[in-house]
């Protein structure tokens, strides 16, 4: 039997009564965060429980408790879906990674370009698990949104983050050497949000990136010349339309038509 099915049958203890019926107990769920958290170096200090009310899983501080909660029916269909225990694993570690990385200090934010991190981290960790790169991503697979959503960026994005994290545990477990570094970049704007931490840039190809900790890209959004009369630019991410006016003013467009500056963007190079 092979070393992966060795470590994931104490870790998860799935039950399989039917195809319909896989389910991680919430003991399983400490495990698994536990064993995950070892991979980090730390000691694990979340509570982690079931609960039905949140939609799927979800990082957050109660008191000073720092919380990991799971539906174990989205967990249940994740793992029909998917046809693997990683799944859940992964689910798990991009949780973790909120906590880890601050994302819940700050619950009302919304950036991209933290669940890209955490998707990285979840890849980085799966493989020093023991996950192939395709057990890895197979919890995206199944559920991630192909455009995007209010609070995820599209799937082709997160699944790029979560291949760059095991590439580079990967690439670290094999003692592989850093390329050089390149100073010059080929972009046309540096973009900006408000409330908002991270820093993106327009390529020349129209695709609006951001790099994460480890210097590597991920588009996630798009960046075009507007043909309408709402601005100069469109730009585009997690399915939500912007423009940009000519003083380099990003807004949107609420519910009811109300336009609110939430960002602006800049040339990446002065002329």
């Amino acid at each position: 039997m092979r070393k992966l099915l060795l470590f994931l049958l104490p870790c998860l203890l799935i039950a399989t009564a039917s195809a319909q019926d896989t389910r991680m107990s919430e003991r399983a769920a400490k495990e698994a965060v536990r064993r995950i958290v070892q991979y980090s170096g730390l000691t694990p200090n979340f509570t982690v429980r079931e609960d039905p009310s949140v939609r799927t899983a979800v990082a957050y501080i109660k008191g000073h408790e720092r919380v990991i909660a799971y539906n174990p029916a989205f967990i249940t269909t994740v793992l029909d879906s998917s046809k693997t225990n990683w799944a859940a694993i992964s689910i798990l570690a991009h949780e973790i990674a909120h906590h880890l990385l601050g994302h819940t200090l700050d619950p009302s934010a919304l950036r991209p370009g933290d669940e890209l991190a955490c998707d990285r981290y979840s890849g980085f960790i799966l493989f020093s698990m023991g996950a192939t790169l395709e057990e890895s991503l197979a919890a995206i697979e199944v559920a991630g949104d192909p455009h995007g959503t209010w609070s995820h960026p599209p799937k082709h994005a997160r699944c790029a983050a979560i291949e760059q994290g095991w590439e580079e545990a990967k690439r670290l477990r094999e003692g592989a050497k850093d390329a050089p570094i390149m100073l010059n970049d080929d972009f046309q704007f540096v973009v900006r949000f408000v409330g908002d931490h991270n820093t993106y840039y327009v390529d020349r190809s129209g695709e609006l990136v951001w790099f994460d900790a480890q210097a590597e890209p991920i588009a996630f959004g798009s960046f075009a010349r507007s043909t309408g009369t709402d601005g100069v630019y469109q730009l585009s991410w997690e399915g939500q339309p912007f423009f940009v006016d000519r003083n380099n003013a990003i807004w949107r467009r609420g519910e009811h038509g109300l336009q609110t500056i939430v960002g602006r963007i800049e040339p990446y190079a002065k002329p």
